[in-house]
């Protein structure tokens, strides 16, 4: 089994955002600006704004952080304002939000949305035009690409079917070339699937519910899952039991989620370019 390590593919990242980031402040004297909207007192959510700040931070980007309680209009007005507030380059709101909150996400400028979640961007990225990519997806095909894994031809199998990683990683496979088949709750026959299976990404987050039983000696396992149990940190795959078996496996943490936090960085400057007119 080879472990694929998320921490080189995110340092590379960083280091060539580094690089960028200098060369765009040398020639615009002005830097990116993220504010992040949460709604509602989710302390998980929280910490998350908390770790990007600190990425923001580390980078020289700008960062502001806003919750709202209980105010359904003054979120509204704040998407709003932000939208129009030229000093703002990116916008990000943490999910989920309340289920009559959902068709807010529409306001958020797709020059600004940094997670690609709106119907501008995902229609976009289904024509593949250019566009803001959801961050967990692109970092799986970071990691397939830094590990030099061949996708065209192969039979990738995506477990899990949301907005923000399932759709959007199963079309940048299809780009590649790659023969996608989605799994979900109501997929009959699921392990036959994954032992079928060149690729398997798994987005499902129900912590260590894929076994080793369930996977191909030959496979190359993606997990995205981030579940906190007990104070831990695991995946979506039975990783001791699977790591004795597959041939290559992605480990929680120190995987998918290094390279996400590092993508999103790079959307916050790509935001900033397509914003500027910077090629």
């Amino acid at each position: 089994m080879k472990k694929l390590d998320g921490k080189k593919v995110a340092q590379k990242i960083k280091n060539n955002l580094k690089l960028e980031l200098n060369e765009i402040k040398n020639q615009t004297n002005k830097t990116p600006h993220l504010i992040v909207f949460q709604y509602g007192k989710d302390k998980a959510s929280k910490k998350y704004a908390q770790r990007i700040k600190k990425n923001c931070k580390e980078f020289g980007i700008g960062f502001d952080y806003k919750q709202i309680i209980a105010e359904p209009n003054k979120f509204k007005l704040s998407l709003e304002k932000a939208n129009e507030n030229d000093n703002i380059s990116s916008i990000m709101v943490q999910q989920p939000l309340p289920k009559n909150l959902e068709h807010y996400l529409e306001l958020i400028n797709p020059q600004k949305d940094i997670e690609g979640i709106t119907s501008n961007s995902l229609g976009k990225l289904l024509l593949g035009l250019d566009t803001l990519i959801p961050a967990t997806a692109e970092a799986c095909l970071e990691i397939l690409n830094y590990y030099q894994i061949k996708l065209s031809g192969k039979r990738a199998v995506v477990l899990g079917r949301s907005n923000i990683v399932g759709k959007p990683v199963s079309i940048l496979l299809q780009q590649e070339n790659a023969t996608v088949t989605m799994c979900h709750s109501k997929t009959n026959n699921l392990e036959w699937e994954l032992k079928n299976a060149d690729i398997v990404i798994v987005a499902i987050g129900q912590a260590e519910i894929i076994k080793a039983e369930m996977l191909s000696e030959n496979s190359i396992i993606i997990d995205v899952g981030t579940n906190f149990i007990n104070g831990k940190l695991l995946g979506d795959v039975d990783f001791k039991s699977a790591a004795n078996k597959v041939k290559m496996i992605t480990p929680v943490p120190g995987g998918v989620g290094t390279v996400t936090n590092q993508v999103l960085m790079r959307n916050i400057v790509k935001s900033f370019k397509k914003l500027n007119n910077i090629k």
